[in-house]
């Protein structure tokens, strides 16, 4: 799973034992979510 640093923006790809950003060491990260458009239909 991927992470995203909201500080610097770096891309993680995963994370070790602490949660923080090994770039800038942000402990604030955001889960990287997949672009899917859902269709719902309105009958």
């Amino acid at each position: 799973m991927a992470y995203v640093c909201s500080h610097c923006g770096k891309k993680l790809k995963s994370l070790e034992k602490f949660v923080r950003c090994t770039y800038c060491g942000n402990r604030i990260l955001i889960k990287e979510r997949p672009n899917l458009a859902k269709e719902v239909s309105t009958d």
